[in-house]
């Protein structure tokens, strides 16, 4: 005797949201204390809460309640020719439905941003982005200067700088943006080296020099700061410039290792060296370089170019491209143990983007 087939339970209908009918103020209370790699995902719950996560208030509330993070901004190019989109490191939804071990970040496009010149200066200022010079369509180096504010994702035009440069190396200090050589024709060779821009973010005005105990002719490749000085290099030098003495410092044993795409951590400067597969750290105060250990094969291998940037609260995120079409991200904690050794602590590692880009630069904001 067959058994009889029972028609299946209704499932009780979803209860509303009942966020949804919260005054406005509480709503902007409740969202504003939600980290914001989540707000991707609210924004696609209803036009309230796109609304909402695109406001300025919700920034305000969230400086009120101390909510403050350090948000990953990232220009990418593709085959490094054409022009630069931003992205920004997000976090994806649905991570319960992630298998253990995965991670649950990836490299968002924003599109309200429109495509910017390809190798310009870019300097993050609290919660905006200054960019600088570059080329346009690989035909024309130009002085333009564009404010991104991260907040409304919107980009404004500021005032142009005294000399129209490319590849710059840019540093801020005490609100002040130093733009520092920088190609002005096609020709590598050319670099004007001697030449430092200085933009004051509160007056919104520049100063112009040429310095002429800078090396000539030499391309500066990588720059960072520390201590309220910008160690930089050439191919051939390193140098310590020290703007409240206005001084510049060859500096010998920072340039025994090939640094460059490089960030800063509590004064120790840190580059991942693709050649030997490792990550350096170069503290200025011993004036000696070491390898963070505990990443032995816990990292991509056999890269061919990477990034790094100081991200959240203080750890070392690296950008690697170990294939043609993948880009790879770890979040790693430094600690200096007792002997001053340095210790990384991988806290995810998986791949943020794919299809055939370069990433050129990153920058952390406070949002």
């Amino acid at each position: 005797m067959s058994s009889p087939i029972r028609a299946p339970k209704k499932q009780p209908p979803e209860p509303p949201c009942q966020l949804s009918s919260l005054p406005e103020e509480i709503v902007v209370d409740i969202i504003a204390r939600v980290p914001r790699c989540y707000y991707l995902t609210l924004s696609q719950v209803s036009r309230r809460f796109r609304s909402i996560v695109a406001s300025s208030e919700i920034y305000t509330r969230r400086s009120f309640f101390g909510c403050t993070e350090q948000c990953l901004y990232v220009a990418i190019s593709k085959d490094q020719t054409c022009d630069i989109h931003w992205f920004t490191l997000c976090r994806k939804p649905n991570r319960e439905q992630l298998s253990p071990g995965n991670s649950d970040h990836r490299l968002v496009h924003i599109p309200s941003l429109p495509p910017m010149a390809l190798h310009g200066s870019y300097i993050g200022v609290g919660s905006k982005i200054f960019v600088m010079g570059g080329f346009e369509n690989w035909k024309t180096i130009i002085s333009t200067v564009s404010l991104i504010d991260c907040r409304s994702h919107k980009a404004n035009r500021l005032p142009n700088m005294p000399k129209a440069v490319a590849s710059s190396v840019t540093e801020l200090i005490d609100q002040k943006i130093y733009v520092i050589g920088g190609l002005d024709t096609h020709s590598p060779m050319k670099s004007p080296s001697r030449t430092m821009m200085v933009f004051d973010t509160e007056t919104e005005t520049w100063n112009f020099q040429v310095r002429p105990d800078w090396e000539q002719g030499k391309r500066w490749f990588s720059s960072v700061e520390m201590g309220g000085k910008i160690y930089m290099r050439t191919l051939y030098n390193s140098f310590v410039y020290d703007p409240n003495q206005d001084t510049c410092e060859r500096d010998e044993v920072l340039h025994t290792k090939e640094w460059s795409s490089s960030c800063v951590v509590e004064d120790v400067l840190y580059y991942y060296d693709v050649r030997c597969n490792c990550l350096r750290a170069y503290d200025p105060m011993q004036r000696s370089w070491g390898v963070v250990k505990g990443l032995e094969g816990l990292l991509p291998q056999a890269c061919k170019w990477s990034k790094a940037a100081s991200y959240n609260g203080g750890k070392v995120v690296v950008f690697l491209q170990e294939t043609e079409t993948e880009i790879w991200c770890a979040e790693i904690a430094v600690d200096r143990r007792q002997g001053g050794e340095i210790w990384g602590k991988v806290e995810w590692c998986d791949v943020v983007l794919c299809g055939n880009f370069h990433i050129m630069d990153c920058v952390a904001v406070r949002l």
